[in-house]
């Protein structure tokens, strides 16, 4: 059963959060989603679920929810609206109902992961939009420029950021990584004390070693994959930023032995087959849509590629590590920072160069310095455990 479709239920059994006494703090997690199916969202869902093991009393103030089987006994839902408002209009309006939900609820901590959330929250930054739009804007040109500048969703986020930050409507910020405090620093000016750093994490038992046992024949079965094949991992919901077309590419001009091409996300099959059509994969590329149980596509793999341009972090280069993958990805995603060249995986300059992606492929393919449970063990420092063990911290300092 959705959350979703039985909130009616839930709050029946809920109540008002205000109205039930306990000795634990009341956590308030504010953004538009609360699922597995996102990054920030699946952030969201592993925060609450943590809060309530803990003791807490954790409510999500949200849009989209999961399901039961994916929820602590206890997580409280509401939802908050947007009215469906296209182009980034429908977030002023999310932020006013959860501010006046916070208020009606009297919680003793509010969490917020993006600008929707209301004032005076603890806000786990995962990027600034303002970063990503000059990164775009330097790299598009021309009609998708221009189409891109009339999209008011930037005007409004850009405006909602701003008012939180330069404003310094918060009450603690925790960026990601360095960069993210620093661009926080540059664009609104937020001083170095405020923030605090905290990367994301993974679910050690959703990605581990143990998956290549499961998955890898079974899944190659049902695709047509040659057993001996070496088979490469790409798995986002957009394309054009996260390199898939460069490495589409770089596997087309001849990357040694047979390789294959795994390609999981909400993504335009249609218009990429053509492009792996034109570069020669059109058996060699297997588009597999989106999927709540996205580790099993890591058993099946022998490495794991997101040639991304721009990545405030990248849960999904932390997952590949932890089932014991190598990883070529961008010195400019925030999880290169768990990338030990040579030994666990390749960082790439220049992404959008398919050539550079070619030679990264070749190199990962001859073979990193670490096993696959000495790259597993690089991502022990980023179980979901260790990071909330730091963020509860913060939260209560918040109190």
């Amino acid at each position: 059963m959705n959350i979703q479709n039985s909130l009616q239920q839930y709050s029946r059994i809920s109540g008002n959060p205000s109205a039930h006494s306990n000795s634990k703090p009341s956590v308030a997690l504010v953004y538009s989603g609360c699922h597995p199916r996102g990054g920030v969202e699946r952030v969201v869902l592993e925060s609450a679920n943590y809060l309530q093991r803990q003791g807490y009393q954790s409510t999500v103030l949200a849009g989209e929810f999961p399901t039961m089987a994916e929820v602590e006994t206890g997580v409280r839902f509401q939802r908050i609206g947007d009215r469906g408002m296209p182009f980034g209009l429908g977030l002023p309006i999310f932020q006013r109902g959860a501010k006046r939900a916070v208020e009606d609820g009297h919680f003793d901590i509010v969490a917020g992961f993006g600008v929707q959330a209301p004032p005076e929250s603890v806000l786990w930054v995962q990027s600034v939009h303002a970063a990503w739009w000059e990164q775009s804007q330097r790299r598009r040109r021309g009609f998708p420029r221009l189409r891109q500048q009339c999209n008011p969703f930037h005007r409004v986020v850009l405006e909602m950021e701003r008012a939180m930050f330069a404003k310094r409507r918060y009450r603690r910020v925790i960026a990601l990584t360095e960069d993210v405090k620093l661009d926080l620093e540059r664009f609104y000016g937020v001083p170095e004390e405020h923030v605090t750093i905290l990367p994301n994490g993974f679910r050690a038992g959703e990605f581990h070693l143990g998956l290549r046992e499961q998955f890898r024949t079974r899944i190659r079965q049902s695709l047509k994959i040659p057993t001996d094949a070496w088979v490469v991992l790409f798995v986002a919901n957009e394309w054009e930023r996260k390199g898939l077309l460069p490495l589409m590419e770089a596997i087309g001009r001849g990357v040694e032995g047979d390789v294959h091409l795994l390609v999981a996300g909400r993504l335009p099959q249609r218009m990429l087959l053509q492009q792996a059509v034109k570069h020669g994969l059109e058996n060699r590329v297997h588009f597999v849509g989106s999927s709540e149980s996205v580790n099993t596509w890591f058993g099946a793999a022998d490495a794991f590629a997101l040639p991304t341009s721009y990545e405030a972090w990248g849960m999904v280069i932390i997952e590949a590590l932890a089932c014991g993958l190598p990883v070529l990805t961008s010195a400019r995603a925030g999880a290169a920072i768990a990338i030990n060249p040579g030994a666990n995986g390749i960082l790439l300059e220049n992404p959008l160069d398919a050539l550079e992606v070619m030679w990264g492929l070749t190199r990962l393919r001859r073979g990193v310095h670490l096993s696959g449970a000495q790259i597993a063990s690089t991502a022990a420092p980023y179980e979901w455990s260790e990071i909330f063990r730091k963020y509860e911290i913060i939260l209560k300092g918040a109190l």
